[in-house]
């Protein structure tokens, strides 16, 4: 990333606001020079190809991850692979090979999608397979504090003794039994109580430990791992929605139970996820759409504009059709960007345009915002261009805005061909626009602002006459 040195944008940042899932409300990150962020978010099991949504997912937080490094924040991300699990072992025997194997073969495929996204490279990646000392003995401490017992090889964490389970999920014990899948076990004294450690069985990989042969489970790898890269207290935990409970409510519980030191993490940050025809995209569902097939498609800067053209914490319907409004949409910034400049010694004025991304930026990552600052920018630029304006600054700002958003407008793959599919969905955008009218009768013009600026962020342009709405595609 370059250093973004340039004078105009250069903007004093003092604070960040971010939704934190745990509290249901906004919460502010002071900011300072070099000062130390440290962000944990989860990563992928690798046991079959990375669908889109775990690329969306790991867009976002990157997305952060570079405002935070544009800002000089001295921030240390770590993501991990959980590369021992149910799923992968299940993989493993039905290709007659062994979890490591299959692991590395999607963990390389994973990181080469991401590469191909802009997606910068955590500070760190750890396998949990390769920090079953840490968990071990996370567990025993748990174990020793009365918080987890063992029975038969197995140790099982006492969500009883966990006064406040559920504050994230916001779940009391009836709705966390009806909602969760639970396996019936007659020895756990509580349904809910979750497994820390799972005994041997059978050809399944294990590892010794004072209760024997076994293997970690799922939720007590993220604790270890983001303790031991991270330190007990985090800045912000982030992930996809369901993950929420009950992945990161457990990792509360036994975090905290482990440390008495809350919290655990300060922000809890949740993505929301990519849906099919409205149906939740995933891999047991059978409906998933692989990283590498969009890849295939599109530039990689259309896909990473089209996961960050909405709110991030709000389901994202996948459209082909937008993509390609994406495509087009990069096509013209870069040919903003490449107009010859001026000589002239009056510039192009950005510093509004500045403002209003930065705001849009620090107010919960609002990128839909920030997109359409950037659609503006382009064509202020255009019309100065004509008017025999400096644009050069201008042109700068620019494609400072697109490097914080991670996007490429210079990548190989930005060309006509893959710009030229159809129209975008013409039924949504006309429901925009009735719900913008609503919103405009009832003079609620920030609503109203909101959904023209996020349908700019996606090409789309309104003109407003005395006959209506109509719109077109930039």
């Amino acid at each position: 990333m370059r250093e973004y040195q340039h004078w105009q944008f250069a903007v004093c940042i003092k604070t960040m606001n971010l939704f934190d899932t745990l509290d249901n409300k906004r919460k502010t990150i002071n900011l300072s020079e070099n000062k130390k962020i440290k962000i944990y978010v989860c990563g992928i099991t690798p046991y079959s190809e990375s669908h889109i949504g775990h690329a969306m997912s790991a867009v976002i937080f990157d997305t952060l991850r570079k405002y935070l490094l544009a800002n000089k924040q001295n921030v240390t991300y770590v993501q991990n692979f959980t590369d021992i699990d149910d799923k992968l072992i299940k993989a493993a025997e039905e290709n007659n090979t062994d979890i490591k194997t299959i692991s590395t073969k999607f963990i390389n495929k994973h990181l080469s999608a991401l590469s191909k996204l802009n997606v910068l490279e955590p500070d760190y990646s750890p396998k949990a397979t390769e920090e079953i000392k840490e968990m071990i003995n996370m567990i025993q401490a748990l174990i020793s504090k009365g918080m987890a017992y063992e029975i038969d090889g197995d140790c099982f964490f006492r969500v009883e003794k966990f006064e406040t389970y559920g504050k994230l999920s916001k779940r009391n014990f009836d709705e966390m039994l009806a909602g969760a899948r639970i396996e019936i076990d007659e020895r756990k004294e509580n349904p809910m109580d979750f497994a820390l450690w799972k005994t041997k069985t059978g050809n399944e990989p294990g590892w010794e430990s004072p209760w024997g042969e076994g293997r970690p489970g799922w939720h007590i790898e993220c604790s270890a791992m983001s303790m031991k890269y991270l330190g007990q207290n985090i800045d912000i935990h982030g992930g996809g929605r369901d993950l929420i409970f009950p992945h990161h409510e457990n990792e509360i519980a036994q975090s905290e139970a482990f440390t008495n030191n809350p919290p655990f993490s300060n922000i809890w940050m949740h993505n929301g996820l990519i849906n099919l025809k409205s149906e939740k995209m995933s891999k047991s569902l059978g409906n998933i759409i692989t990283v590498d097939h969009l890849l295939n498609q599109f530039s990689a800067a259309a896909i990473r504009m089209f996961f960050i053209s909405g709110n991030y914490k709000n389901p994202l319907e996948y459209n082909p059709d937008l993509i390609a409004a994406h495509e087009r949409a990069i096509i013209r910034l870069k040919n903003t960007s490449q107009l010859k400049s001026s000589e002239n010694v009056d510039h192009l004025n950005t510093s509004t345009f500045i403002n209003n991304f930065h705001d849009a930026m620090q107010n919960d990552l609002n990128t839909s915002i920030a997109l359409g600052t950037i659609f503006e920018l382009s064509k202020a630029i255009n019309q100065a261009n004509t008017q025999n304006l400096n644009i050069k600054n201008a042109q700068e700002d620019l494609n400072n805005f697109l490097d914080i958003l991670g996007i490429n407008i210079n990548e190989d793959q930005i060309n006509e061909k893959k710009a030229n599919f159809d129209k975008v969905d013409e039924q949504w955008i006309k429901s925009q626009i009735e719900l913008r009218n609503e919103y405009r009768k009832s003079k609620n013009f920030s609503e109203a602002d909101a959904i023209r600026k996020e349908l700019l962020s996606k090409g789309i342009n309104l003109l407003d006459s005395k006959n209506g709405t109509e719109w077109t595609i930039q």
